[in-house]
């Protein structure tokens, strides 16, 4: 029989909370893989190609995940159910939006700061929360609530939105055109915006059909998302052009982890995570995924750890490990 609805699906929280965690813990790692696979020097500021390699690297994430999930199909003699799940556009779509959200975030931390660029992107699990909330009647308590507000706040103070200077708080957040350092900024913070939508959307279309069997939703999901990836790359190649891509072995390395763990690994348990968590609380223990970017950039890149940033992920991690514990205490008659 054909599937065509998410009917009958019961999640499972616990299962939910464990692959998010693990998910955007394997995310959080994108920025140090991507700087490995595309630097001519680990610790310098020269790429190995233009802007747009951001775009092709986040392709090989997708591609490495489809071929992935196509194996896995095989290996558990799932091709008939494959051909019996009728695909729906909230499958293919939840795809098409994370592979050009993931492309526009990659090349957006190229052209302005990577704490614009994540928090830009970081936008998105509000959008989805907000359209889950309209558009599926998805409830908001109090404490979910209070929990979200908890890590978007923290996300404000990691990012340095919201800082503390000389004992004070001090607000504001740079989209001038350009900076030392960054004369693309505008530009990037203008595709770290747009990254943060098509983010927003595909977590919201990975909340329709939950009864889909996760390894087929893989396939059509890494399929769409190549997709979408691909258009970006190539727009990117109009304004970018690549030229000559002269990768060391050393940088093929860093691009093969980048697309095993970021892609088939987190990508995978992520669309697991979206079967079994509701958007508020898939949204709010989603922010993991800054305090591991941070975390990796104090102790590999040795970037100093400000009074904002450690009251940013302490905020982020109370926030999140709410909802993560409770769904592992006993349920109430």
């Amino acid at each position: 029989m054909r599937t065509t609805g998410s009917a009958g699906y019961e999640m499972d929280q616990r299962t939910g909370v464990i692959a998010l965690i693990l998910s955007t813990t394997g995310m959080g790692l994108a920025g140090c893989l991507t700087r490995g696979a595309t630097r001519t020097d680990f610790f310098g500021t020269d790429y190995v190609a233009g802007e747009s390699i951001g775009a092709f690297m986040t392709l090989g994430r997708m591609v490495c995940g489809l071929l992935t999930f196509a194996i896995l199909l095989l290996a558990t003699r799932r091709v008939r159910t494959f051909a019996q799940t009728r695909v729906t556009p909230s499958i293919l779509l939840g795809g098409l939006c994370i592979g050009v959200a993931l492309s526009l975030y990659m090349v957006s931390a190229l052209l302005t700061t990577l704490a614009d660029a994540v928090f830009l992107i970081y936008t998105g699990p509000l959008f989805c929360t907000l359209l889950a909330r309209v558009f599926r009647g998805e409830r908001i308590s109090a404490g979910q609530g209070a929990c979200l507000a908890l890590v978007f706040v923290g996300m404000l103070f990691t990012a340095g939105i919201v800082s503390v200077r000389d004992g004070a708080l001090s607000v504001g957040f740079d989209l001038a055109a350009s900076e030392p350092g960054y004369p693309k900024k505008g530009l990037g913070d203008m595709l770290g915006l747009l990254s943060g939508v098509f983010y927003g959307l595909s977590l919201f279309f990975n909340g329709y059909r939950k009864d889909c069997d996760s390894v087929v939703r893989g396939v059509w999901n890494f399929g769409a998302a190549s997709v979408g990836a691909l258009v970006v790359a190539l727009s990117m190649c109009i304004v970018w052009p690549l030229g000559d891509v002269s990768m060391t072995a050393s940088n093929w390395g860093f691009a093969a982890a980048l697309w095993l763990i970021c892609g088939p690994f987190a990508l995978g348990l992520l669309l697991v995570a979206g079967r079994n968590l509701p958007a508020v609380e898939y949204s709010t223990i989603a922010y993991w995924e800054c305090v591991v970017s941070v975390a990796v950039g104090a102790l590999v890149y040795q970037e100093p750890m400000s009074a904002s940033t450690t009251i940013g992920g302490a905020l982020i991690i109370a926030g999140g490990i709410l909802p993560a514990v409770r769904s592992f205490l006993p349920k109430r008659a």
